[in-house]
This record gives C-alpha cells, sequence and structure tokens, in this order.
C-alpha cells in the first residue's frame, strides 16, 4: 500500500486519497518487545483512507511514532480475496497496520490525530480500497 501523499495547491491541501467519513474504534499499540504485554491506547477514527486515517484519541502522540493500529471494520472481509469473506463473521473483523503519527493536535479535553501507513498486508490494503470504493460509489463520488 502506498503512503498518502499531500500536495499544497494555491493554499488548498490536495490529498492523494480520498477520506471515507465513518467512526470505527481503533486500538493503538506501541511497538515492542513486551510479547504484547502492553496496555492498547483506545481511539476513535473519525476518517479512513487508503493512505491513512485520522483519529480522535484521549491520549497525545509524538509526531514520527509508529504504532500498531488495529481498527474494528465490520464488513471489511467481504472484500478480501479468498475464503475469509465467506467465513469470517462481522464482528471480528479487523484492519491491522502500522502507522506513523503525522500530527497530534489538542482539542477540547482530547486530541486529534493523523496516522499514515507505513506497513500493510496486501490483501487488508485491497480489502480496505474496496470496502472504501464500494462505500464511495454508493455514495455516487470518486475515490
Amino acid at each position: 500500500m502506498q503512503t498518502k501523499q499531500t500536495k499544497h495547491v494555491k493554499g488548498h491541501e490536495k490529498r492523494r486519497y480520498g477520506r471515507l467519513s465513518r467512526t470505527f474504534a481503533v486500538d493503538l499499540y506501541p511497538l515492542s518487545f513486551s510479547g504484547g504485554r502492553d496496555k492498547a491506547a483506545t481511539a476513535r477514527c473519525y476518517d479512513i483512507s487508503e493512505g491513512g486515517f485520522s483519529l480522535e484519541s484521549p491520549k497525545s502522540f509524538q509526531q514520527g511514532t509508529h504504532l500498531q493500529a488495529r481498527i474494528h471494520i465490520p464488513m471489511l472481509n467481504r472484500f478480501a480475496p479468498g475464503f475469509f469473506k465467506v467465513y469470517e463473521n462481522d464482528a471480528e473483523q479487523y484492519f491491522t497496520a502500522i502507522v506513523e503519527i503525522v500530527w497530534c493536535e489538542p482539542k477540547g479535553g482530547h486530541y486529534l490525530v493523523g496516522a499514515r501507513y507505513v506497513n500493510v498486508d496486501e490483501s487488508q490494503a485491497r480489502a480496505l480500497a474496496g470496502l472504501i470504493n464500494k462505500a464511495f460509489q454508493s455514495e455516487g463520488r470518486k475515490s
């Protein structure tokens, strides 16, 4: 999966990927060798794209920090290749990626955070792209 790139055009930001405004639960884990004993920071994704996502978090994150993100996206596996789309239920579908924190801003007792993907399994990347494109088609817009 390619990373999100932004370009500034005459004072306006132009994103490489369209943003899908949906709310999903996100667990963010520090990258460490503790064997999974680190507690996750729980946040709420409020938009997602093929290159990254934005979230609202009670916790601040340092720009440049790498984390493992686990986003609960119901129906994600319907867009995955292979047998997973048939045998997994909607309750247990997660998009997992290594992300880099791009920005973090305080807002009213919590933080708005932007993250870009730095490593994603290719089949999950295709599933996310399919889900986003299908949602955009349903809304009558391009991704």
